[in-house]
């Protein structure tokens, strides 16, 4: 698998939507969309401007249809106002409207060109321009750490205990954005001190520059080390959580045999009177009871490694 751009968790909701929809077309932090002149409204805008003036003119029941309710029901009263001159007056009240209506017209070409402007992408890209992390900014190890870290993630969020509020405690949708943004700025970091020591070493690997080298790619490799362990806490819940769907699954599956037993009970007494065949029917409902308490077994070594990845109040 690729790693994904890890947006910032504090971005807003929406704004972060946008961001993930569009993440092949982020730049590099360093170089955001710069600020366009005129707020980015050009010759393309004021056409479109010019062209929809008449239409909020003329026909504004058609321009407000595309919005709510109360836009509609403002449009169809515009509407009405634009057409009880002519059909009171005729003529007269057509070459009212069209007189009235070329201040309008500007007034109205005005206010949509204001309103336009800018695209959102390009606004939040630089708004938001120190909050994500493209994949390929890292090197190294970094995007196959970055990778595991997307994949157990996933793997919690995605899993039937968590969607089924087993996991509830651990706040999942908080904690593990977190972590992983958290993750990836380290790695980010990592990558960036890479590549400046390889640039600063340009190339030569004499005994003297390897050695002045040393203290930097220690405290790159503890740096590296602890990040690694990160992750792992982060497998290591997915496994618990993984083994939790399991008992889960299995937990069902017994559920569901053990409620046709009565039936399947029956028919035995019926039919041949065996207290063996019986106690093999009543054997699913114990089998489901101790596959309950391996659930839940479960669930709570998910719950403990997951509670493990939060930070503990001082």
């Amino acid at each position: 698998m690729t790693p994904r751009v890890v947006l910032d968790p504090d971005i807003p909701e929406g704004a972060r939507e946008v961001l993930a929809a569009n993440a092949h077309l982020l730049p590099h932090p360093s170089a955001p969309p710069p600020r366009p002149r005129f707020g980015g409204r050009g010759l393309t805008t004021a056409a479109l401007a010019a062209f929809q003036a008449p239409i909020w003119v003329y026909l504004p029941v058609l321009a407000c249809w595309q919005y709510g309710k109360r836009a509609k029901i403002a449009g169809i009263a515009a509407e009405a106002v634009v057409i009880a001159p002519i059909a009171i007056w005729g003529f007269y009240g057509l070459a009212f409207n069209i007189l009235l209506g070329v201040p309008l017209q500007i007034i109205a070409f005005i206010t949509v060109l204001v309103l336009s402007g800018e695209p959102q992408l390009p606004k939040l890209i630089r708004r938001h321009k120190d909050g994500y992390i493209r994949p390929e900014e890292l090197n190294g190890a970094a995007p196959a750490l970055l990778d595991r870290a997307q994949a157990a993630v996933d793997a919690v969020i995605r899993s039937e205990v968590n969607r089924e509020g087993l996991l509830d405690e651990v706040r999942n949708t908080v904690t593990l954005p977190r972590q992983l943004w958290d993750i990836a700025q380290t790695l980010a970091e990592l990558s960036r001190l890479n590549a400046e020591q390889a640039r600063k070493a340009m190339g030569v690997s004499t005994p003297r520059v390897v050695e002045a080298m040393r203290p930097r790619r220690k405290a790159l490799n503890l740096a590296t080390e602890s990040v690694v362990k990160r992750v792992e806490a982060l497998e290591r819940y997915a496994a618990r959580t993984r083994a939790a769907d399991g008992s889960l699954l299995e937990l069902r599956a017994l559920q569901n045999l053990a409620e046709g037993s009565d039936a399947y009970r029956d028919l035995l007494a019926r039919t041949v009177r065996d207290d063996l065949a019986i106690a093999e029917i009543d054997d699913l409902t114990e089998r489901a009871r101790q596959i309950e308490e391996a659930l839940h077994d479960s669930v709570e070594q998910a719950r403990r490694a997951g509670l493990s990845l939060v930070p503990q109040a001082s």
